[in-house]
Order: C-alpha cells, then structure tokens, then sequence
C-alpha cells in the first residue's frame, strides 16, 4: 500500500499545540540506534542529547507487501517509490485523497467533486484536485516520506524499527523488542502516522461540535475509531500506550495530544487517547494500569505472526514480567498460557468483562483471539472494562492456577442466584411487532435520555418507579459507567421488592443455568473531569462502580466445573462533584453501597449472610 502525506496540514487542535508540543521532553533513556532526520543516516542513541521521538504505523502501509519464497510465515515490503507528498497544500482550496480509504468513502467524494486528474498506485486511487498551479505532487518512497514529515514537525531524532532493529539479527531483534517499552515510555512523543484521517470538507474546521469542538476533530475521531488500520495492530496499542503523548498525522490533518494524567501539561480535551491509552504506565499512584484496561484493546487486535501479540502484552505490563522470557522459538500455546496465567495471579482485574455484544445481538468488536483455546477467565469472549479497577478479595478466598489452566478458587462465602434476561437485552427474542434494530435503537434512546436527564441533576425515585423504568435505569447506569450493556437481572434480596434488583453483562445466556457470584470486589474508577473551558478538562475526581464476577457451571462436565461468564453490577458511587453544571453526586445501588465505606466493609456486608462452614473449591475453566 501506499500513501498520500499532505505538506501545510491543518491542525484539528483546538488551540495551538506548536509551543507545549516542541518544549516537551522525553526520559533519560536512549535506544541503541536511532536515525538522524537532517541527513537520514543510523547514530548511537546517546547523540540524542535533547531527546528523540518514535514513530507508530501499520507496516503493510510502506510499501507492497510480498510474501518470502521459500517461506509461508514471512513477508517482505517493496517499496517501489509510490507514495505521495503534496506541496503547497491549502485545505481551503486543494481537494486530496489518502490511499487506503473505503470504496464508499471514495465515491463520496468523487461525487462532490470530480477529480481533474486520476492516479492509480497499486490497487488504490490516490487523487489531488488543486485549485492552484503552485499545489504539485511527488512520489518518494516511505523513508523520504518520514523524512519530510519529519523536517515538517521539527524532529531531529527518530527511532524506527525497520532501520533501528537489525531485522537480520535474530538475538539483536529479541533484545530490542524486549526494550520497546521503554524507547516508547521515554520518547519526547510519538508519531502517530495514520493515512486514513482526511478531511475532506473545509466548513468542518468553522462548524462548532458540542463534543470535540468542532466538527472536524468530532470527523477524525470518528475516523479513527472506526477505519483505521493503525488500531488494529498489537504493536501499535503497546506503542501509544507506553507513550505519554502522539501527534496523529493523517493525511491532510494532524491533532497533538498529551495524557490527561500527565503532571503540569495543559488541560486537553477528553478522548480515547488521553482518558485511556496515552501514559498508561503514569496514570495510577503505583505507576501501573490494571490488566483488564490493556485487554480491552489488546483482544480485538491483530499481528502478522501470533507471537507479536504476546510480546506486545509482555511490554505493556513490563512491570509484571521481570522473571519471564518469551521468544519466536516457544510454542504459541504455551506461550499465550503463560502470559494468561501470570497476569492472572497478579491482578484479578482480569475477571471485569461483560457482554460483547449490542442490545440487537451483534458484536461491537470482532474478537482475535479465539484461535488459542484460551480459558473463560481471560475474558476472550467478552469485553473487558476500560477503567482502571481496583481489587478487594474476602481474607477467607485463595486461588491457584494449575497447569491445564483452570483456575481454583477456594472460600467460604458465595452466592448461588437465579437470573432472568433482560426484555431489551441480547439474548431475549424480539416481539412480531420489534426487531432487533429496533430494539436497539430503543436501548439507546433510554441510555441518552437517562445520561441527560442526568446531567440536569433529575433521577428516577426508585421506591416509585415500576419494573421497566428501574430497570432501564439499570440498563443505563450499568453502560454509562462501564460501556458495556445489560443482558440478565436478579433480585439481589427480596423479589417483592424492586429497589433489590441488579443488573448483569454475560457472554452467554445462563437463564436456568446454575450462576454463582464470587466476593472478588472490582472497583472500576471511571475519571470525572473539571471543565476549565468550553473544551478542555482536567481530572476531577472518580467514580467508583462495584462489580462481581460471575460463574456459570457447566452442564453435564465429568467434575462439577464453571466459566467465568460476565460481571454483577453492585452500584456506584461518585466522590467529587467535578462540575457545577453536572450533579454526579448520586448512588444508585445505595442499599449496597455506602459511600463513607471502604470496599473492604462493602465486601463484608454483601457476604455477611452468605457463610458456608465448609469452604467449597470452584473450578474455573
């Protein structure tokens, strides 16, 4: 494949970058190469005396992908000097086309404006339609192309990997792969280089978006969310979340942006890269994410050889994994249970996954890693939180992971329950007169008018409300706070009474099945932001939801086994009012939830009635 780089881009920022984004500096750490712009040529780290940057991209994106003769797992780029650089670009006049936009994307555009001029690279349409003699078109190839973005940003040192890594060099490879937290962690920012983000419509830049600012950020955004490339890869989620800030630079356009945990940086506004990603190692006190927030990306992301996947998981937890090895030579198998199998017995956050699937039954994301016979307690077939969770297990629980994988967990105290789907959730039929669709579009229609209403400080008076409205409110207070949707309910005491029930998100459907709910306490902080102005934020505060894991047992199995199934939804509490236009202050499971109680005693009073003399063994598949 090959891409078009627009000279003169616009910036989607909201206010200039430049100054914060040329001031930043990296860590003390160096790579043991790196490239040097001026001239393109490999120096020893330590020339970097200021710092250095790195680059993040989809490699199939530099050239023509070939696969190696003689050998059905390689691949190699040739780079036939295709790609486009665009001189004296002017987003108010010049109509561009990145490369490796969808067919529809690219007839729309056809359609609003009939190019002049045609070119073919490849299998896709690469255009420019300029309004001036002065707009011109070269085709370099990829280093020259990284060359000139790079002069254009003021970069003068760069590390990238397919000339900073002897590729020839197997035990060099290995070490420097095991290195790559650290080169990203201690970069001044990374380069985010995305092709797909264009923007097509100048207006955009002047249109006011309540959310993003204006309607070309809310474009590449959205954008980026849904098409691109770059997002899913393996190694490029442990690049940017290694990384502490990204300029994203598509095609016409470019947005910076910086961690919104990074101390004594400028408030930003709020997105995926600043919530969740950026900085993932600096976003907690102790200097570490929990588990379930890199899984929630890192399982619906993909790499050419299997391996990559883990060895980009390994880095991210770097902390984690001091005293284990992982190479291209160890059985994939093997080395994927080991992986699993550490991170579990060091942070159970593994276990905050719930249903991922839409209120229609569709999937929000397709799953990669369902080719390696991973257990259920990975949580390969739900989707994990986003929010960094916090654990809090009862004194009397232990657990142990054997060597087939299964997962033993031993204590006195559980619940068995009984549970019900939910009438607009995923596994319930629709009626003759609804669809899924439209069953649907009527979950989302109830989320959003609950989050304004919200918003506005208005709840819903749960000693009131009949079944259907409690519920919905469950429905959306579950997926507010979590984002991911209500599929069962239970009556948590008394099923006479309606302020008792609670919702769940499973990954299979256990109505009549036997479920059990376990005392591991996930504490999901969601952050809450201070508005400082109409578009910026800084953190406030946090929300903390309450949830436990769920089991189902396995029908028929030779030994009574389980699988981790999904989460109970407790309740939630938010401990800063973070804005004055937006009263957060509100617990919705308050007959479980204290605020002024640690999760300790919160544990304690969900338990205090489910005591069993004698501690029973789960075995979780």
């Amino acid at each position: 494949m090959y891409i078009t780089y627009c000279r003169n881009q616009k910036t989607v920022d909201l206010e200039d970058e430049t100054s914060y984004r040329l001031s930043v500096t990296g860590g003390d750490y160096r790579p043991t190469w790196l490239i040097r712009v001026s001239d393109w040529k490999k120096v020893p780290g330590e020339r970097a005396v200021d710092g250095y940057h790195t680059l993040s991209y989809c490699w199939e994106q530099s050239g023509e992908v070939v696969k190696r003769e003689g050998d059905g797992d390689e691949y190699d780029i040739i780079d036939n000097g295709k790609h486009c650089i665009v001189e004296e670009y002017d987003v108010d006049r010049d109509y561009i086309m990145g490369t490796c936009l969808p067919k529809s994307y690219q007839e729309h555009v056809k359609k609003a404006k009939t190019p002049e001029n045609i070119k073919k690279n490849n299998k896709y349409v690469v255009w420019c339609k300029p309004m001036s003699k002065a707009t011109t078109l070269k085709h370099v190839t990829y280093q020259e192309l990284l060359q000139q973005l790079c002069k254009d940003f003021q970069v003068e040192y760069l590390w990238y990997d397919k000339v900073c890594i002897d590729q020839s060099d197997k035990k060099h490879k290995l070490e420097e792969i095991n290195q790559m937290h650290k080169i990203y962690r201690n970069a001044r920012y990374t380069i985010g280089l995305i092709p797909e983000l264009v923007i097509f419509e100048p207006l955009l830049f002047k249109y006011k978006h309540e959310i993003y600012g204006t309607c070309a950020r809310g474009a590449f955004m959205n954008s980026f969310n849904l098409r691109t490339c770059w997002r899913t890869r393996s190694w490029t989620l442990e690049e940017v979340m290694m990384s502490r800030r990204i300029l994203v630079v598509g095609t016409n356009t470019n947005m910076f942006q910086h961690s919104l945990h990074t101390p004594g940086a400028p408030p930003t506004t709020v997105d995926l890269f600043s919530d969740v990603m950026l900085d993932f190692e600096g976003q907690i006190e102790n200097n570490s994410g929990s588990v379930n927030q890199a899984l929630a990306e890192a399982h619906f992301r993909t790499s050419t050889k299997p391996h990559d996947m883990i060895f980009a998981l390994k880095n991210i937890f770097a902390h984690m994994f001091n005293d284990i090895k992982i190479s291209y030579s160890t059985d994939i198998h093997t080395s994927f249970n080991a992986f699993y199998r550490h991170i579990a017995l060091k942070d159970l956050s593994i276990l905050c996954f719930g249903s991922n699937l839409k209120p229609s039954g569709i999937r929000r994301r397709v799953n990669t890693m369902n080719n390696y016979n991973l257990p259920s307690w990975t949580g390969v077939a739900g989707r994990h939180t986003r929010d960094y969770v916090n654990i809090t297990t009862h004194p009397q629980l232990s657990y142990t992971i054997d060597n087939t994988m299964k997962m033993n967990i031993k204590t006195n105290h559980y619940w068995k329950i009984s549970i019900t789907r939910y009438k607009y959730g995923p596994y319930d039929s629709p009626t003759e007169k609804d669809t899924r669709q439209s069953k649907e579009r009527i979950t989302l229609k109830r989320i959003g008018k609950i989050s304004s209403a919200r918003c506005e400080g208005q709840w819903t008076d749960m000693d009131q409300a009949d079944k259907d409205i409690i519920l919905t409110e469950w429905c959306a207070n579950m997926y507010i706070s979590t984002m991911i949707y209500m599929t069962h309910y239970h009556y948590r005491l008394f099923e006479n009474s309606l302020t008792q029930l609670r919702p769940l998100s499973l990954t299979k459907d256990c109505e009549g099945g036997e479920c059990i709910v376990l005392p591991i306490l996930l504490e999901a902080q969601s952050l809450l932001y201070n508005q400082v102005s109409e578009y910026k934020s800084v953190v406030g505060g946090h929300m903390s939801n309450f949830l436990l894991p769920v089991f189902c047992k396995i029908p028929n199995s030779a030994c009574e086994q389980y699988e981790a199934v999904g989460v109970y939804f407790v309740g939630n509490h938010h401990y800063n009012k973070v804005s004055p236009t937006c009263n957060w202050n509100h617990c919705i499971g308050r007959d479980d939830v204290d605020p002024v109680q640690n999760p300790k005693d919160i544990l304690d009073i969900l338990f205090e009635n489910d005591y069993h003399d004698v501690p029973k063994e789960f075995i979780i598949k």
